[in-house]
């Protein structure tokens, strides 16, 4: 277009400038300013475009600016401000103007006040060689506008659908991809997901894949699975060549959203994040670990006493674990047998992170511990120590110098047969790690073992000796170690020679139960 008011303005931005920006990412931009110069409490109801005829038209009414913004990289009316708009660098336009002309086939066209221009090229020398540069062509003194208006073409109908795209990628209440608002302040907002699908090519992060969105700087830069839209206003990209963010940076802007929440927001969005309820870093430093989104969220609704009460009420079984190191051994023991209670006793609970501890429920142990489910040892009775005796006896004569030179350790007796486990030994490690007439390495050194007292029964002789043999077993390793399942094998084979001997137990053992059986007091029968 050679109009004789018109001049060509080079930007000395080398046409071959080595930067790639997708179609999405120039609508994006070239939007965007339209976005900043509205906001978006008014983008709705300000902004219009139209599509007709392969030209495509951005205008908003209202808004004017001279174009010398443009012509310098870095230059922004929104520069002193960076907080309040979508836009930052500078250099959107400009860009988005290259990438277009030369990459995608739209010829941009821009107009406000008195002037109108046009993105094009231009001839330039440096140092004898010949280069072509972005320009603008531009037209002054116009009639003057009171809008601003943007054109692009041709754009076709597969352009149209990345338009689709684009418009709900921006920040505005009445977005549709926008369901229920939970909470909002001037630098964030949460809101539930609309059951409208994001169109295709919606940003995306890649490790958190689902029908949630989180905003950042008023644009769409991420993905997660529950159904939420998380936008921190204040929250700036500073790549702008990645346009989507990675899971970290996900979490990251989560956590911090969702820490500023009132009792009853936080009440509204944890129940989303229940997958991770009972999830800790799997290393020391974790940054895609949702643990401290999970953690934030039980905190501020504790923060509340009558929504923790509500919270309780609504989830009323969980019980907090916090992890416990192996290291630490009688937590550790307490812990494996508080689990076991968990999966056969205690199966209506879940296990839920440390941080619901701020909502006042009780720890696993101490759900354990409640129900008698801890394996905790008395010494036995007069009428139990016979039967003791009949298994240490025998576990000598058929099984001699199963400890090496160590004694068999005290049996002791479980106080209830509530308790989950059967049988139980409390194991030392020895430093000296000494060795049997067999071979056997005996690695630990058992402070007591100890059976449930309803082993000690008429008929239930072999159950007892079993339990028995498997928690002096202990003694060559723990329960998921190669040397323990090598030393019940070898048990099983050497009792499998003797079965004289264990029939002479099994006899002597139902003797006595029957015996003192008989001298037992009889139940009472008061009352019939």
């Amino acid at each position: 277009m050679n109009h004789p008011d018109s001049e060509v303005i080079r930007l000395n931005l080398i046409f071959d400038y080595p930067v790639r920006w997708s179609r999405f990412k120039v609508l994006r931009d070239l939007l965007q300013n339209f976005y900043d110069a509205v906001g978006h409490r008014q983008w709705r109801e300000r902004f219009v475009w139209e599509w007709a005829d392969e030209r495509l038209t951005f205008k908003v009414a209202g808004v004017g600016f001279s174009y010398d913004w443009l012509l310098h990289i870095g230059a922004s009316t929104k520069r002193e401000h960076p907080g309040e708009y979508a836009g930052y660098f500078g250099e959107g336009f400009k860009i988005a103007a290259l990438c277009a002309l030369r990459d995608h086939d739209w010829r941009i066209e821009l107009a406000s006040r008195d002037w109108r221009l046009q993105a094009t090229t231009a001839g330039i020398v440096v140092d004898g060689y010949a280069l072509t540069s972005l320009a603008y062509r531009v037209w002054r003194g116009e009639p003057v506008r009171d809008e601003t208006i943007l054109w692009i073409h041709p754009f076709r109908e597969g352009d149209r659908e990345i338009l689709e795209c684009v418009l709900p990628s921006f920040y505005y209440e009445e977005n549709p991809l926008f369901g229920e608002k939970l909470w909002s302040s001037s630098k964030a907002a949460v809101f539930l997901r609309s059951g409208q699908p994001k169109p295709a090519g919606y940003p995306a992060t890649g490790e958190c894949r689902g029908p949630g969105i989180v905003f950042a700087g008023y644009q769409a830069l991420g993905s997660l699975e529950p159904p939420l839209v998380i936008c921190a206003h204040h929250v700036r990209w500073n790549d702008r060549e990645r346009n989507t963010f990675f899971k970290m940076d996900v979490v990251r802007v989560v956590r911090e959203t969702v820490a500023e929440l009132p009792a009853a927001a936080a009440m509204r969005v944890l129940p989303h994040f229940q997958r991770w309820w009972y999830q800790y870093p799997r290393k020391r430093y974790d940054f895609d670990s949702w643990h401290g989104v999970v953690r934030v969220l039980a905190q501020r609704i504790g923060y509340s006493p009558e929504q923790a009460a509500l919270w309780r009420e609504r989830y009323p079984h969980l019980l907090v674990a916090e992890p416990v190191k192996s290291t630490d051994l009688p937590a550790y023991n307490r812990r494996r047998q508080a689990l076991d209670w968990l999966h056969q006793d205690g199966r209506r609970y879940r296990l839920v992170q440390d941080g619901f501890a701020r909502l006042g429920y009780p720890s696993l142990e101490e759900a354990c511990e409640a129900a008698d489910g801890f394996s905790v040892a008395r010494p036995p009775t007069a009428w139990e120590r016979p039967l003791i005796a009949l298994l240490e006896d025998t576990v000598t004569q058929v099984f001699p110098d199963l400890l090496g030179e160590k004694p068999l350790p005290p049996c002791l007796i479980i106080k209830h047969d509530r308790a989950v486990w059967m049988g139980m030994a409390v194991c030392v490690p020895r430093n000296n790690q000494a060795k049997n007439l067999a071979g056997w390495v005996v690695r630990h050194e058992l402070t007591y073992v100890a059976l449930k007292p309803g082993l000690l029964r008429i008929g239930r002789g072999s159950e007892a000796l079993s339990t028995y043999l498997h928690e002096l077993a202990h003694g060559f390793g723990g329960d998921r170690s190669a040397a323990f399942g090598r030393a019940l094998t070898q048990l099983l084979e050497t009792a499998l020679n003797h079965a004289v001997e264990l029939t002479q137990f099994q006899q002597a053992w139902d003797r006595y139960c029957a015996v003192e059986q008989r001298l037992k007091p009889a139940p009472s029968s008061k009352g019939l």
